[in-house]
């Protein structure tokens, strides 16, 4: 075989090396250094992010008048597998790793209580459920960070029901309690959450966003759970326009749990 044959057959070599370590990133990913094969590890989690939130808004007008609405929800987002590097090395870092949460689920229930208004008094409620986009990895996401300065562990950032959809209990959006897109309608837009900040130096995050830091040690068992509850570049002005006679005041929240169970990469 001539030197051009050769040359040729090891790039092939090489590039299906490459491409079957990719396909195989769960359990290892394969690299030549020097003539020396090592593998690199990974971690695997199943992650399972529920809770519940409330939005309430308060009209109070001069001579007594008050008009509320009371809006909660339940979610409950899972990730069957997340995949993270065990070592901070790995050359999957500069392309975008680690973590990616395959085959997402989601669903959720929602209501919404209007009083005050003999026009607009009413109550309704539903289910909200988790689209899947073209890939079929749905809405919100996992990401993964190593911290700054050095330091060991990950930092995880969880966004649970990003494009969340009514699935039940929707309406043509004439009244406040029928909403065609409760999650839209009603937390992303007339709420604001999100970018209507208490200060203007927060940055966009999007609703029930979470940030979760693992130590080395919490990496190695086999089930964490973490209590998450929303931050300050998520809460929206206590004060939604008051002005002219007319007192605004809401208030947004929510609180929930984040489970992380490892488990062996199914091949």
């Amino acid at each position: 075989m001539g030197v051009i044959g050769l040359q040729r057959r090891r790039a092939a070599c090489g590039a299906a090396l490459l491409s079957m370590s990719l396909a195989a990133a769960g359990s290892s990913l394969v690299t030549a250094s020097a003539g020396a094969v090592s593998f690199q590890p990974f971690y695997e989690y199943a992650i399972s992010f529920s809770g519940k939130g409330s939005y309430n808004r308060t009209l109070s007008a001069e001579g007594g008048s008050t008009l509320k609405e009371e809006a909660s929800w339940t979610w409950t987002t899972r990730y069957p597998d997340v995949l993270i590097p065990t070592k901070a090395s790995s050359p999957l870092e500069a392309s975008g790793f680690p973590a990616y949460g395959l085959g997402q689920e989601g669903d959720g229930t929602w209501s919404i209580t209007n009083t005050g208004s003999e026009d607009e008094d009413c109550s309704n409620s539903g289910t909200l459920g988790l689209p899947k986009d073209a890939g079929g990895a749905g809405g919100g996401s996992v990401t993964v960070k190593r911290p700054a300065g050095g330091s060991k562990g990950v930092i995880f950032n969880i966004v649970a029901l990003e494009g969340y959809e009514t699935t039940s209990g929707g309406g043509d959006g004439a009244l406040a309690c029928d909403p065609e897109s409760y999650w839209h309608d009603i937390i992303e837009s007339f709420a604001g959450v999100g970018y209507k900040h208490t200060d203007p130096d927060l940055p966009d995050v999007k609703p029930l966003t979470a940030k979760i830091q693992f130590s080395p040690s919490e990496l190695k068992h086999a089930t964490v759970t973490k209590h998450v509850s929303v931050g300050a570049a998520e809460m929206v002005p206590s004060d939604c326009g008051s002005g002219g006679g007319v007192t605004c005041q809401q208030d947004y929240t929510w609180s929930g749990s984040v489970k992380f169970t490892k488990h062996k990469f199914k091949k």
